[in-house]
């Protein structure tokens, strides 16, 4: 039997900008829910947004454009915040 993410909420989740793994009771909300087949759970995002853009501009001069992790951020930017 598949957890479901949606009934259990996790401890801790991704940030969709960042992409940093952070407690989810104090440092990410939950910004959409994602309902796939057995893909189910909550789409995070930083509550607090400098420090996370600060993390997104070391990041993106960190990682050669082509990286996934580049890539990953540099879409979700041109989505923008939720």
């Amino acid at each position: 039997m598949a957890s479901n993410g949606l009934l259990n909420r996790a401890k801790k989740g991704t940030c969709r900008m960042c992409l940093r793994v952070r407690c989810t009771d104090k440092h990410v909300k939950s910004v959409g829910e994602v309902h796939h087949g057995f893909a189910t759970g909550y789409i995070w995002q930083c509550k607090d947004v400098e420090d996370c853009q600060q993390t997104i501009n070391r990041k993106l001069s960190e990682y050669q454009p082509g990286t996934s992790t580049h890539e990953k951020m540099k879409h979700a930017i041109s989505r923008g915040r939720w």
